[in-house]
């Protein structure tokens, strides 16, 4: 997609190419590359003759009015993301607003921006995976009793704990008992921690050789293990909901929640925020107290959707927030369709297939796989699909919420 989106932009086989960002969040800025205001006799778009290159916040605060659709108005609230998962990223969490503004006073040159990150998944493929929020407590309990090396990595007392609410799956202690949980198992020792990871791994791999069933935890930890070797993260599926997406299946991360993403493609919208506090599978800063102090121990499998079927081509996924929502579309080919106006600027990417976008007669674009485009607030689009149909992805602010 990134190579689709500029000829000088070349692939090598030998980097990683994970994330794919459409916004104005200056740690990924995106540039106008194109008006549409014109075609050249190929069909094919162009700039304007001395029009001078500019981001996309250059583009929106040139005329607020007129793409923002207020004159107060300066600035998208979402980010748009495509990701494509090989190895783990980090077990994470994202601040919620009051905690991101502190972040940035007390700390900008690790968080960089004062604002929260809610954010939705949607899958590409049918293979993603994620681990996100805590388990239920009887099941923690039930993984302390099966692999005695994470009961010793966060002690007796602290493994009790959580073992006197096994059966009481209410009660008002069970945000302290896991937040002291978390707290030993990412404060343990580092020479216990490394001794029970090489007896847990050991004991699996003896498993695996046996040819002995492997449960979808283990299977799954061993996996962490090849790729963060040494690191105690690998023990977080004994805590942690395990989930997988098929294609065009959903789910919400709000603020504060605990989640790691594993492998499989994904569609990701977001509040316009880059702030991360991780605690394990990184290379990356580890800031284990605020994580620690921040999460909210809510023990409960996230909810799954595929969203809601606005029209025969549309699907909306739209979370409890007003800073995003995310369109999926699909056209037939030789088909026209309607993008209706909405009251949000909005940024498209196209999924497959191609199409001519057209604002009545003042812009067009020929836009084909990997192509992005920003559609102005309160603008009328036609697609009008090619010879195989389109598949785009739209991203606004959720015009839905209010």
């Amino acid at each position: 997609m990134s190579a689709a989106q500029s000829e000088e932009f070349e692939i090598q086989d030998d980097k990683p190419y994970a994330e794919l960002w459409i916004g104005t969040h200056p740690n990924g800025m995106s540039n106008i590359c194109s008006t549409g205001s014109d075609e050249d006799e190929d069909g094919e778009s162009f700039m304007e003759d001395g029009m001078t290159p500019m981001s996309l916040l250059e583009h929106v605060q040139s005329n607020p009015k007129l793409h923002m659709g207020s004159e107060t108005k300066t600035d998208l609230t979402f980010l748009f993301k495509i990701l494509s998962i090989e190895k783990v990223l980090s077990i994470q969490a994202h601040p919620d607003k009051k905690l991101a503004e502190q972040l940035h006073t007390s700390r900008p040159h690790v968080y960089k921006d004062p604002n929260h990150k809610p954010e939705m998944a949607v899958a590409l493929t049918d293979d993603f995976e994620a681990m996100c929020g805590f388990r239920p407590v009887n099941h923690i309990a039930e993984n302390l009793k099966k692999y005695p090396e994470f009961w010793e990595v966060i002690g007796q007392e602290a493994a009790e704990n959580v073992l006197a609410l096994e059966h009481n799956p209410n009660s008002s202690a069970i945000r302290g008992v896991l937040r002291n949980m978390f707290r030993k198992f990412n404060t343990a020792d580092d020479e216990l921690v490394q001794r029970q990871l090489t007896k847990l791994i050991g004991r699996l791999r003896l498993k695996q050789l046996r040819h002995d069933e492997l449960s979808r935890d283990a299977k799954l930890m061993l996996k962490l293990a090849d790729q963060f070797p040494g690191d105690s993260g690998m023990m977080a599926p004994l805590m942690l909901n395990h989930v997988r997406l098929t294609r065009g299946q959903s789910f919400y991360i709000g603020a504060n929640e605990p989640h790691a993403y594993i492998s499989g493609e994904i569609i990701e919208c977001m509040a316009c925020s880059d702030n991360v506090v991780r605690a394990g599978l990184t290379p990356k800063l580890k800031d284990v107290d605020t994580l620690v102090s921040m999460l909210t121990y809510r023990t409960a499998v996230p909810t799954i959707t595929r969203g809601k079927k606005i029209d025969n081509c549309t699907t909306l996924y739209a979370p409890p927030v007003a800073d995003f929502c995310i369109e999926i579309i699909e056209v037939p080919a030789y088909s026209n369709y309607e993008l209706k106006p909405v009251r949000s600027p909005a940024v498209v990417i196209i999924l497959d297939g191609d199409a001519k976008f057209e604002q009545g007669n003042v812009s067009s674009l020929i836009m084909t796989y990997g192509g992005a485009i920003f559609l102005s607030a309160n603008t009328r689009t036609v697609l009008r699909a090619g010879t195989k149909g389109i598949s785009i992805a739209r991203a606004m602010s959720n015009v839905h919420f209010y």
